[in-house]
């Protein structure tokens, strides 16, 4: 299988929330909360019962929960950077930082993937990262 080839501009790929986390805003700040993939037989069972499979629990803080809040599929990682800059009045070299920052966290904890230009599901995690 071919590696997808990675576009000229990263800022072109465009974030989606991974499957199986939840979002929740409390105090104004999203706590995001990834459950393990179902599964089914024994693991499926004790997982329900016993808890053996705990939630991952993650917090962002403001800026965090405002780049979370831009994620839709849709929006460029340049188009979230614009927005990001604009709205906290910061100098682009920051700002292009705290997305790339943001990014590779959430990216490193498989809460979003990037769908790159001209394709129709997100990049595996490793070609990310």
């Amino acid at each position: 299988m071919k590696a997808p080839t990675l576009p000229n501009d990263p800022f072109a790929a465009r974030p989606v929330h991974a499957p199986f986390v939840e979002a929740e805003e409390k105090n104004g700040q999203i706590q995001l909360r990834q459950a393990p993939p179902p599964q089914r037989g024994a693991r499926a069972f004790l997982a329900r019962h016993f808890s053996m499979f705990p939630f991952r629990l993650v917090c962002l803080d403001e800026h965090g929960t405002f780049y979370w809040k831009q994620i839709d599929g849709e929006r460029t990682l340049g188009q979230i950077e614009q927005r990001l800059r604009s709205h906290y009045q910061m100098e682009p070299a920051q700002s292009r930082d705290a997305v790339i920052l943001f990014t590779k966290m959430l990216m490193r904890r498989s809460l979003i993937a990037l769908k790159l230009p001209h394709q129709s599901k997100p990049a595996d995690n490793e070609a990310g990262s």
